[in-house]
């Protein structure tokens, strides 16, 4: 979402490419912004670091560069994933092309033109940027070239199966490419909840050096990657001026930026990450143009803060690399807009969901005749209180227990949750990893006490600690999913939490209601698969709940 998210699908450590990748800081949660290409300068160095000239002199760097450009784990498994989507497409459009025409071909002929189709594909999806960290990190991007890549198989497919007929292979064109366009969709949404978890867990991160002027903007930077690793970045540590910011941080100091080159070989890092809020626009620039040369990634931090990326645009002036941020505010238009599209979705999903709603109703209520909803006063829009509805996953006297157990509380801050709550039912447990007990929130969202996305609804007793800027939140109605829940959920963080939900309300709009949705529905099916996996092999699906 909006600042920060270099929560990237694809590649980690794929072979870089001269652009210049710009996640905004401000928040934990946004998007890669292409700012600008750059490509190397053959011009005298700029700034106070004329040893960046000299990477061929750096010893180590040579090798680095090779270690760096090699094709990662990652990158393999996503093209394999990728490959056996475009194979089912493939099927699809060939299926239909058999019952409509007449294939006069035999099965080598067949299987010739299967693997033309993968090797296409493949092409394709490669030339697209598919495999970028940079494009596949903003998921309208994504799609977007998802559906170049579709158009350029069905094109493909009609080319493959002329031979049956004009008609008949156009025919079996246009079904593949609705199949891949739809499938690879699914596909690459499954796999990025997939890879945040497993990043989560420490896999798949690529290692990186922040470079800044020394300030606590440099020391903040280095702890928003380091604080969601989800984002796909190990910071190695700091490289800056040695002040007692930077020296006295949690971070490794690696040293002043007149050694940069050295410390980057020495750390192996695949990538920089620029700090523009402690550095010059003059030392800024000396860094861009220089290591673009140098073959690694390179990421600015723009300084914003609390700014949703969809708010920024690139407005170049005079041919230099203007940002233009985009005022906030709905209209009225917007919100009757935003109600009406709560009233549709929720209606839809709880007809969709009602079966499953009603079987696990009746398993809750025979496992110890008790209600099967749970019931809780919770704070709504300006403060006014409302019954929020969950499906019961505790046993009855679970909030008169509380008290006993909050010394085991693993949240920081004013929330409260365990890690492994004794209070969880067992089917309980299916509930909450699945998220079928947030179904009845659904209900909450046709009364309008609650929205489908917003701020998670607190507590009487958790508001009460709020500051004035935390408050904020209770300008918008609460959701039943929100940024905090599709991004943070698992992590202890109170200060996440404040910053998701204040993220929320500063930059409210439907587009980002739309894409929170959809991420949602992705995070959701994962959960339910990994909750009807056998236990054995759950470790293999990321555990999001």
């Amino acid at each position: 979402m909006a600042t920060g998210r270099v929560l990237d699908l694809a590649a980690d450590n794929a072979a870089p490419d001269r652009a210049v990748d710009v996640p905004s800081t401000g928040a934990p949660t946004g998007r890669v912004v292409d700012l600008v290409a750059v490509e190397e300068s053959t011009e005298p160095a700029l700034g106070p670091y004329p040893e960046l000239d000299d990477i061929d002199e750096v010893e180590g760097f040579a090798d680095l560069d090779a270690s760096r450009t090699a094709s990662p784990p990652l990158r393999r498994i996503l093209i394999l994933a990728d490959q056996l989507v475009i194979a089912a497409g493939w099927l699809v459009a060939f299926a239909v092309g058999y019952l409509t025409g007449d294939i006069g071909f035999g099965p080598l002929t067949a299987i010739a033109q299967t693997f033309l189709v993968l090797a296409a594909g493949g092409v394709l999806m490669s030339a697209s940027g598919l495999y970028r960290r940079r494009i596949c990190a903003v998921r309208s991007a994504e799609v977007a070239r998802i559906a170049r890549v579709s158009f350029g198989l069905a094109v493909t497919t009609v080319v493959i199966l002329a031979t049956i007929g004009r008609t008949e292979a156009l025919l079996a064109g246009v079904v593949g490419g609705f199949a891949w366009f739809s499938l690879l969709t699914l596909q690459r949404g499954v796999m990025r909840e997939w890879i945040q978890g497993r990043r989560a867990s420490g896999d798949f991160g690529a290692p990186v050096v922040v470079v800044g002027g020394g300030s606590d903007s440099t020391v903040e930077t280095a702890r928003l990657l380091a604080e969601h690793p989800v984002l796909g970045f190990e910071v190695q540590g700091v490289v800056c001026p040695p002040t007692a910011a930077a020296t006295d941080a949690a971070f490794p100091w690696l040293g002043d930026p007149s050694s940069l080159l050295e410390q980057l070989a020495r750390s192996r890092a695949s990538g920089v990450v620029l700090d523009a809020g402690s550095l010059t626009g003059h030392e800024l620039n000396a860094f861009v143009q220089r290591l673009a040369g140098t073959g690694l990634h390179v990421h600015i931090s723009s300084g914003l803060r609390g700014i949703d990326s969809r708010r920024v645009t690139v407005s170049p002036m005079a041919d230099e690399t203007f940002l233009h941020v985009a005022p906030i505010g709905l209209t009225r238009r917007q919100v009757i807009t935003k109600r009406v599209l709560d009233v549709a979705v929720g209606s839809l999903a709880l007809l969709v969901l009602a079966p499953v709603l009603a079987v696990c109703a009746l398993v809750v209520w025979a496992y110890d005749r008790g209600p099967v909803l749970f019931r809780q006063e919770r704070v709504g829009q300006h403060g006014e209180r409302f019954t929020l509805y969950k499906m019961r996953t505790m046993v009855v006297d679970a909030e008169a227990r509380r008290a006993e157990l909050e010394g085991e509380n693993g949240r920081s801050g004013p929330l409260f949750k365990l890690a492994h709550d004794p209070r969880v039912t067992p089917f309980g447990r299916f509930l909450r990893a699945s998220s079928i007990d947030e179904i009845p929130q659904l209900f909450n969202v046709l009364e309008g006490t609650m929205s489908l996305v917003g701020p998670r609804p607190a507590l009487p007793d958790e508001v009460a600690q709020f500051d004035d800027a935390l408050n904020e939140r209770l300008t918008v109605k609460p959701g039943v999913t929100g940024l905090w829940q599709v991004e943070a959920r698992d992590l202890p963080s109170f200060e996440l939490y404040r910053r998701y939900d204040l993220l929320y309300v500063q930059n409210w709009s439907l587009g980002v209601d739309v894409a929170v949705i959809a991420r949602t529905t992705a995070v959701v099916g994962l959960r339910a698969m990994r909750a009807l996996l056998p236990t054995r092999l759950r470790r293999s699906v990321p555990a999001l709940e």
